[in-house]
């Protein structure tokens, strides 16, 4: 039992991530979904990456220019999957017509002009989060966000059941317990605390309301949640995360743990 969740953390890394550990397999849907416990972990991987680029920039370009380069890195690390689900979730939801016509057009994956703008709106809000947010709390932030941001994954398969009786929505929910939960909590918990101390956890909070309100409007018109719609939480509850620490900085509300 124990080394199958280990074994998990390659999973989420290979799934979240263009990166191959290992020779490609096959998993259960079980040993998949338990995989979403280690998510946070990779948010970690991917936010150090991202702190590492930013130090190597800021002597080199102005804030705009480097955050132009940082937003492509964080499509590109991902391999666009949950840009992937914006566009296909704004197309679904924009769709005049009922529940199977929506999911329908949802795993068509042709970007239509709702999944346009709304993959335009996220890229161009993330790009002015990294290109504003300054020091103390860039740094931190920087490295937290996409932890927090995968995340997510927890309480939106925790309070939204699958669209579909197959699929990714439908895995991620029956495998969220009883170990994923706890585990991917705990990592998220852990990292905020260590960054900014007992505010971070604020900071989680936002995460997961950002990432509840955009399940919650999808799953009312989907009468459920799909695997795109856990893409495009993410997504958002990232750029949601970066806004509340700019605004909290500002204000000498949050502070991190370890200046930089």
């Amino acid at each position: 039992m124990l080394q199958r969740h280990l074994a998990g953390s390659l999973i989420a890394f290979e799934f979240l991530t263009p990166l191959r550990l290992r020779r490609v397999q096959r998993y259960d849907d079980r040993t998949f979904g338990e995989a979403l416990g280690w998510y946070p972990l990779v948010g970690l991987a991917i936010g150090l990456l991202l702190l590492l680029v930013d130090r190597g920039l800021r002597e080199l370009l102005p804030p705009a220019p480097t955050a132009a380069v940082e937003v492509a890195l964080l499509a590109l690390i991902s391999g666009g999957l949950h840009l992937d689900g914006v566009a296909d979730t704004a197309d679904g939801m924009a769709l005049q017509g009922d529940r199977a016509e929506r999911l329908g057009v949802m795993s068509e994956g042709n970007t239509g002009p709702a999944g346009v703008m709304a993959l335009v709106l996220v890229l161009l809000a993330e790009w002015a989060a990294l290109s504003s947010m300054v020091e103390p709390v860039r740094s931190a932030g920087l490295v937290l966000a996409p932890v927090l941001a995968r995340w997510t994954v927890v309480p939106v398969a925790l309070l939204f059941p699958p669209a579909r009786p197959r699929g990714l929505g439908f895995t991620m929910h029956g495998a969220v317990r009883p170990v994923a939960a706890p585990l991917g909590t705990a990592i998220a918990a852990l990292t905020a605390l260590a960054l900014f101390g007992l505010p971070g956890l604020v900071l989680v909070l936002a995460a997961a309301v950002a990432a509840a309100l955009v399940a919650g409007a999808a799953s009312r018109l989907l009468d459920g949640v799909t695997g795109d719609v856990f893409g495009a939480a993410i997504e958002v509850s990232q750029v949601v995360v970066w806004f509340a620490i700019i605004a909290a900085g500002n204000r000498d509300w949050i502070a991190p743990v370890f200046p930089t």
